[in-house]
């Protein structure tokens, strides 16, 4: 039995906030220098190099006084780049003299985590008498995505370096969408709201799977799909009249051809009824590495519920080197872009993050899961490898929102998806 759901509603006036609270973090703690002059730290830490330099800073040691033990432990997905556990560890166990394990609560972890940036999109384009596009704008403006740096080599990036009156220093950083339209006139660019750190806000933003990629291409190519339905134009079709690049092309009709895909304008004009069903298109590129997916969702008028249903992906990151690896990567991408699009969000007051449980932060369950996800994989052994644990999360919730619209002719701009937003949309 599935247990219900929460009630929730979006408290960002954004397009798009993540965060992704992942397993809990426990870390046995360094052994104090008091005792033999060095530290050592066990950490699950993604980058326990760093972790080492960190501690290093923050305790006043040479850094070759420091050793860092790297502990099997969950994913990160951006999670572990703040380090604050493995910080929060040296400075009491230097205090105490003695060996300390610090381990977060679900809440606190959840609550006091680095979060994926907010944003907001803005999209517009021209069209000749023909229906191609003589020009196109786009701009993201959101917080950084690297208020905390991708590592805990900086006390400055950890709580334990805030309390200790470690300068606040944040970094600038964004992006705009990879891919290849070629357009006769064509302007992308990007902003970042003044940092929250320096304005003693207990926020920071950082990394989250495909830092911002998810963000931007929700925006971009639910445009695309705006403008080929405006000219009603199949948007298959439409991508291809514009999308020069020969590797791209491939995976738009790769994606296409195996998802048994039939052109016709969006949205879909044979449907009535409270049970629709609707297929989205989006592409993108990241760091050389191609993909587009096809989504086919179901949609429950009278609920807001959306199902997900199918994935047919593209693939192309240059050689493979392990097909079987490949694909469960990509699989897992598809089901952590599902779940960030349908129901994941931060929700916060004046003082606290509230988003603290698996209640108040719901993530999909087993039985939303889709019933399948195909994947094409298009080899280049002449090319090195470009890249899997990131690029095919990027396209996910631009392919649903496609979905959404082609089923129900409304365009749902901002995420999550969730069973209210979908109601209140929809009506």
């Amino acid at each position: 039995m599935t247990p219900s759901r929460p009630p929730r509603a979006w408290s960002r006036p954004s397009t798009s906030g993540r965060s992704s609270p992942m397993p809990v973090w426990g870390r046995p703690a360094p052994w104090p220098r008091s005792r033999t002059g060095n530290v050592t730290c066990w950490t699950g830490s993604q980058k326990p190099h760093f972790v080492k330099d960190g501690i290093a800073l923050s305790l006043g040691v040479p850094v070759e006084k420091v050793r860092s033990i790297w502990v099997v432990g969950p994913g990160s997905y951006g999670r572990s780049d703040a380090d604050d556990a493995a910080m929060d560890a040296a400075v009491l166990a230097n205090a105490v003299g003695k060996p300390v394990r610090v381990q977060y609560t679900r809440d606190q972890a959840t609550g006091w985590d680095p979060k994926g940036p907010a944003s907001i999109h803005r999209a517009r384009a021209a069209v000749d008498a023909s229906g191609n596009v003589v020009a196109y704008e786009f701009t993201s403006k959101g917080f950084s995505r690297i208020d905390v740096n991708t590592n805990g080599g900086a006390p400055k990036d950890t709580l334990a370096g805030h309390l200790r009156g470690t300068e606040l220093k944040s970094a600038d950083g964004f992006g705009v969408p990879a891919e290849s339209y070629e357009f006769a006139n064509k302007r992308m660019a990007w902003e970042t709201i003044p940092p929250l750190l320096e304005r003693a806000s207990p926020l920071r933003s950082a990394h989250l799977r495909d830092p911002v990629g998810p963000q931007v291409h929700f925006a971009s190519e639910s445009f695309m799909d705006e403008v080929a339905a405006a000219l009603n134009i199949d948007p298959i079709e439409f991508r291809l009249r514009h999308v020069k690049d020969a590797r791209d092309i491939a995976v738009i009709q790769a994606a296409a051809e195996k998802a048994g895909w039939q052109a016709r304008p969006s949205p879909r004009k044979d449907q009535a009824g409270n049970k629709v069903s609707g297929r989205g298109i989006a592409y993108s590129q990241r760091n050389g590495t191609r993909c587009a997916i096809v989504a086919e969702v179901d949609i429950d008028r009278a609920s807001g519920k959306i199902w997900a249903r199918k994935f047919t992906i593209a693939h192309d990151c240059g050689q493979i080197i392990n097909p079987d690896g490949l694909k469960h990567t990509i699989e897992g991408n598809i089901v952590q872009g599902v779940s960030r699009t349908l129901w994941e969000e931060v929700k916060f007051d004046l003082n606290n993050v509230t988003s603290v449980d698996w209640m108040t932060y719901p993530i999909l369950d087993i039985t939303e899961t889709p019933e399948a996800i195909e994947v094409v994989l298009i080899n280049h052994p002449e090319l090195p490898p470009t890249g899997a644990g990131e690029p095919s999360i990027r396209p996910v919730a631009a392919a649903i929102a496609n979905a959404i619209f082609d089923a129900t002719g409304v365009r749902i701009r901002r995420v999550p998806f969730s069973p209210d937003r979908v109601k209140q949309s929809l009506s």
